[in-house]
């Protein structure tokens, strides 16, 4: 494993788990505008980031998945707001092959003992990282539409506040589990003194109790339409996210831990 897998996994589940999000936003509310500026922004980072980092480790099969999503993202991204069934058709193959690239690449670099649980992993932090940016991109862009309907910010917030609570969940229990068996001392010496036991705290503190601690004050500010303050709390829930996904990256690259 290296530091490459961790950077091109990070771009690629945020990118591929914001195109994922698109699946939940009205294009007769937003306009074609949202989906081309947004799904070419992440075509090019895919592209960039496979260039950069997952080129040097992808194989053939994995590759040749990624391109086909590539492809169907930028098809979308050209066709939303056609009055045709090629954008809906776009999205979904676009998604098949988003979840075959993923699940072609823990198969290919992980045992086989890891596979269920770091497909698992991989699909909460894809998912939770792009309903987190496309909420952050949706609360800019009522700046450019301030008429637009509270509604669709409300439904990428709900999904992101249940996305929050779920991973929190499933990590605190992968805590749990680390941890069974051990002494009070031995817990200690563990989180505090081991490598991985450092990485582990900070990402159950930074990535998890830090977006649930602000999942309640999301939906109460975007229940009340204020998207200025929404957009404020969401920029900070960002932030704790891609620290968590990423120490939850290096975790599962370097030491197997699904978390």
């Amino acid at each position: 494993m290296s530091i490459r897998q961790v950077i091109f996994d990070f771009f690629y589940y945020l990118s591929s788990g914001t195109f994922i999000s698109f699946g939940i936003l009205r294009q007769s509310q937003l306009g074609r505008r949202y989906f081309l500026y947004h799904g070419l922004a992440i075509a090019a980072i895919i592209w960039a980031s496979y260039l950069f980092a997952g080129k040097s480790f992808l194989d053939s099969e994995t590759t040749y998945w990624l391109t086909a999503s590539l492809a169907f993202i930028v098809l979308f991204s050209f066709s939303v707001g056609l009055r045709n069934r090629t954008p809906l058709a776009a999205y979904f193959l676009g998604v098949l092959s988003v979840l075959g690239t993923l699940v072609l690449e823990i198969t290919t670099l992980h045992p086989y003992p890891l596979h269920i649980p770091l497909i698992l992993n991989l699909g909460m932090a894809t998912l939770t990282l792009g309903f987190s940016m496309n909420a952050l991109c949706l609360g800019h862009w009522y700046l450019v539409q301030p008429k637009l309907s509270i509604n669709e910010l409300k439904r990428v917030c709900l999904v992101l506040v249940v996305l929050i609570i779920i991973r929190f969940i499933y990590g605190t229990y992968g805590v749990i589990m680390l941890l069974q068996g051990k002494g009070e001392g031995e817990i200690y010496r563990y989180l505090l003194s081991s490598s991985p036991g450092i990485f582990i705290l900070m990402r159950w503190c930074w990535g998890l109790l830090g977006p649930l601690a602000l999942a309640y004050p999301i939906w109460g500010t975007v229940k009340i339409r204020s998207t200025q303050s929404t957009t404020g709390i969401l920029y900070v829930t960002v932030l704790f996210i891609i620290t968590g996904e990423i120490l939850s990256l290096y975790l599962a690259a370097f030491f197997g831990i699904p978390l």
